[in-house]
């Protein structure tokens, strides 16, 4: 529910170069009143301390619908409040924000996010860069609205998917680890034939009389240039001598060579790899997107998915259809089945290879499942691991046919690391405790075969 008070809440030192009416003087986030459409300005002036009032605001509900200041710019604060505060401009800002909120069905049921970038349309998800972060970018408004979210970027990689976000500018591009997806990285040039790191820069000669090469500081003679080894008097470069393109030599295998390998050492898990070998990953700023603006406008996803395999449905729309079936299963005498493929080393692929990896992986499995199922058949992400898959009017006995299928499109993924297990279900059920609570208990039996 909408806050009825029209009160400034204000944390930090008053202010001396204006006067405020309406404001509340707290010391405490805590002592911010519960509800939604409020406005608060931290007025502090070490960094760290903004950033620590904002984290413990963030972590109370409904915080994302409030209006948001403060009195200097950091980093953090660039990411989730709406600027600095100004006296006419922000109190602006925040009654339409309110009359927002006012006109918005079921906005108290809204995702943080989703409701954050559609209140105001100002308002913008941003990378911010800190070296305390293994991954060096972060989104912080998503660590505050998602606490538990493993990796920022991946989330926000799906939800773009999604089209809750689309992109507005590319921020940055960065190279990470492939095993860790740290971007502390450190490049240094190594012998390109035994990949050691004790190399030198060498100025060499080369003897035209006896093809003699060596350092030019052998070659130096009583002031002058000679060769150590015929004796010849080097008087003309390109006559009697020139200067090999080898520039280079290796103290462990005595290699020369013109140009040094460049290697990339991870400083968080010490794996040495080719540049080549890195994952890019490219930050960008977003907006809300299409399927967001839906969300926001109407309370509630599209109601009109599509219904096939190449279109994946929300989890709510897949049990209300799933509980219509039963029904109908029971009363027709119909038989349906339902699959459960299960992704267990999902995690540990996209620790190990970057979210970029992970999702080109499970974009590659979902566009080949629509080569082996029907175009009737209806699929669903329950879980970030596991993906449902409706067919109707299908018999138990097709499951073993299926699974071979499966199997045979398992062993085409292009990596080793690919592990897949697929569960199968049929319809009618007992379902006494609502279809929510029976997929859950199907998908905790998942998980504990593992």
């Amino acid at each position: 529910m909408l806050i009825f008070n029209k009160l400034i809440y204000w944390i930090g030192d008053k202010p001396t170069e204006y006067e405020l009416e309406n404001v509340a003087y707290i010391n405490d986030v805590e002592a911010l009143p519960f509800g939604m459409g409020g406005m608060l300005c931290v007025n502090v002036q070490e960094p760290k301390q903004v950033e620590g009032i904002l984290k413990a605001f963030y972590q109370q509900q409904k915080r994302w619908s409030w209006a948001v200041y403060t009195t200097i710019e950091t980093p953090y604060s660039r990411c989730v409040t709406d600027g600095i505060f100004d006296l006419t401009t922000s109190y602006k800002a925040w009654q339409n924000l309110r009359s927002r909120l006012e006109s918005v069905p079921l906005v108290a049921s809204l995702d943080p996010l989703i409701g954050w970038l559609g209140i105001n349309r100002s308002r913008r998800l941003t990378a911010m860069k800190s070296l305390e972060s293994s991954s060096i970018y972060t989104y912080p408004l998503i660590e505050a609205f998602y606490p538990d979210i493993y990796s920022t970027y991946r989330y926000v990689l799906s939800e773009k998917a999604r089209d809750i976000l689309e992109n507005e500018q590319l921020l940055d591009r960065i190279r990470v680890c492939s095993h860790c997806n740290s971007g502390h990285l450190n490049y240094v040039e190594v012998c390109p034939q035994c990949g050691s790191i004790d190399i030198e820069h060498q100025s060499s000669l080369h003897c035209f009389t006896c093809g003699h090469v060596g350092q030019q500081q052998s070659f130096q003679r009583r002031g002058k240039l000679e060769c150590p080894k015929c004796l010849t008097q080097l008087r003309h470069i390109g006559v009697d001598y020139d200067r090999p393109l080898e520039n280079h030599v290796c103290n462990q295998c005595l290699n020369l060579f013109v140009e040094a390998a460049t290697m990339s050492q991870c400083l968080s898990c010490d794996e040495s790899m080719k540049v080549d070998e890195l994952v890019v990953r490219k930050l960008y700023r977003y907006r809300l997107g299409e399927a967001g603006e839906y969300i926001f406008r109407h309370g509630k996803p599209s109601l009109a998915p599509e219904l096939s395999i190449k279109g994946e449905v929300e989890v709510s729309f897949f049990q209300n259809l799933l509980a219509w079936l039963n029904k109908v299963a029971i009363r027709h005498k119909e038989h349906h089945l339902l699959l459960g493929l299960h992704f267990p080393s999902l995690d540990e692929y996209g620790k190990q290879h970057g979210d970029a990896k992970l999702l080109s992986l499970m974009d590659q499995f979902t566009r080949r499942l629509s080569e082996i199922f029907r175009d009737t058949d209806i699929c669903c992400q329950f879980k970030q691991d596991v993906l449902l898959v409706l067919m109707p009017n299908t018999e138990k006995s097709s499951f073993s046919a299926l699974q071979n299928k499966i199997s045979v499109l398992g062993g085409q993924i292009e990596d080793e690391d690919f592990e897949l297990n697929v569960f199968s279900w049929t319809l009618p059920q007992a379902i006494e405790d609502g279809v929510a609570v029976w997929l859950e208990t199907l998908v905790g039996d998942i998980y504990v075969t593992r």
